[in-house]
């Protein structure tokens, strides 16, 4: 807790402090811009996802992220990782603060009698987040979905946080634990990476769920677009 509350402070002092225009839409439009506590409902409907937050949002939401919306309420999103992720959580965290309300909790839990540590952060209930709920969910049911028109908003920043999150090494190149998700829906994504990306990918089967496999030849396609959007923790991933 005590590192946790250093790099709080350290990047409390690091805040950008530039008079020049930034482009809303822009990757540098991400700096820390966390506004405590509650704002009111007209505030919190003026706070626009731009392409860059919505891409990030989306390869969460393939892999660890969570998205949830009650009967009433707008849309949420959630995010926790691991400890010893700290890295991958905070750049996260940092680029998507201006949509949040609190830093990010610390949480533990006991596991085969060892106790672990893993950080999680939540937005504010948001009228924009909507849109992505409805792009993963059907009303009355909790399960994700993979849907064709996810083809409009997958890009090289939502494959890279894909990766990221559900990704790991697999040979010389990498495997997408899709377990979650139908055999159907796993072709989509497939198809997604070969119609945009030209990427061609392999089922591979683990306890009798499928996953998406890109071999070295196929990752090179992509890896210099994908790398610049990496934590350096994950660069292994990548095979660096």
């Amino acid at each position: 807790m005590f590192l946790f509350n250093n790099v709080i402070k350290l990047k409390k002092n690091k805040l950008n402090k530039t008079q020049g225009i930034i482009i809303w839409d822009n990757q540098q439009n991400s700096y820390f811009r966390l506004r405590k506590g509650l704002i009111n409902k007209k505030e919190r409907d003026n706070l626009k996802l731009t392409k860059y937050h919505r891409s990030i949002i989306i390869g969460l939401i393939l892999s660890d992220g969570n998205i949830r919306k009650e009967k009433h309420y707008n849309s949420r999103i959630s995010f926790k990782q691991s400890i010893k992720h700290f890295e991958y959580l905070w750049s996260v965290f940092n680029k998507l603060s201006i949509y949040c309300g609190s830093y990010p909790n610390l949480n533990k839990n006991i596991k085969r009698e060892k106790l672990f540590f893993s950080l999680q952060f939540k937005t504010r209930r948001l009228k924009e987040l909507n849109e992505i709920y409805y792009l993963f969910f059907e009303e009355n049911i909790k399960r994700k979905f993979i849907k064709v028109e996810l083809f409009y908003y997958i890009d090289y920043i939502t494959i890279a946080h894909w990766i990221m999150g559900d990704g790991s090494k697999r040979n010389k190149g990498i495997i997408l634990c899709t377990d979650n998700f139908t055999i159907k829906e796993v072709i989509i994504l497939m198809n997604i990476l070969l119609i945009k990306y030209n990427i061609n990918s392999t089922i591979h089967y683990d306890n009798k769920k499928p996953r998406i496999y890109i071999n070295k030849k196929e990752l090179n396609k992509i890896i210099l677009k994908i790398k610049p959007f990496f934590v350096n923790s994950f660069l292994y991933k990548l095979h660096y």
